[in-house]
């Protein structure tokens, strides 16, 4: 499989069938081979949250020969333990592909770029010149406060307080009456 790991960079198979990034030497025969043209992702919401997904957009298109697949690979840790690599589904049509990125539950920041494999096994990347791409989202309110978190507080220290008051009427000593005759 040939790999280009610069967006629209010209590759040339050599008739030895080895990879040349240089023009062909003559008078050898060479065909140049085309990387797809990956765009810039666009991320929507453009302000994720912590409890919704987040959906990657990106425009791929290739002169030179079919997209055969794209994918997004993604970091919530900055590349240190876990990459995730979705394939995004890719219209034909419209020339873009799509991935959604998961919820980031606890907040944090995404860094992904783009790969994109065309017909001829050709593999272009988009990886913002080695900068990638990214967003931020903002952790999730404490629980305190958010007005729901209020109104549970509220029900606990409620229904306690009920539970603290019958209990003590029930453990309550009542005075015992007689039922001596009095003369």
């Amino acid at each position: 499989m040939r790999t280009n790991h610069e967006e629209n960079r010209v590759l040339y198979v050599l008739d030895n069938g080895d990879l040349s990034d240089s023009e062909c030497p003559a008078p050898r025969t060479c065909t140049p081979e085309y990387s797809s043209n990956i765009g810039t992702p666009i991320i929507q919401p453009s302000s994720p949250t912590y409890n919704a997904p987040a959906t990657v957009s990106v425009n791929v298109t290739d002169q030179h020969s079919s997209v055969q697949n794209v994918t997004i690979i993604y970091t919530a840790d900055n590349w240190k333990m876990v990459n995730t690599t979705l394939l995004a589904s890719y219209n034909a049509t419209t020339t873009t592909a799509t991935a959604q990125i998961p919820a980031l539950a606890t907040g944090g920041h995404i860094s992904f770029y783009v790969v994109a494999f065309n017909g001829n096994g050709i593999k272009g990347v988009n990886n913002n010149s080695g900068s990638y791409f990214g967003y931020d989202v903002a952790a999730p309110p404490s629980l305190i406060t958010t007005t729901n978190g209020w109104i549970t507080i509220g029900i606990i220290l409620g229904s306690l307080g009920a539970f603290a008051v019958a209990a003590l009427h029930f453990l309550r000593k009542r005075p015992r009456t007689s039922s001596h005759p009095t003369n």
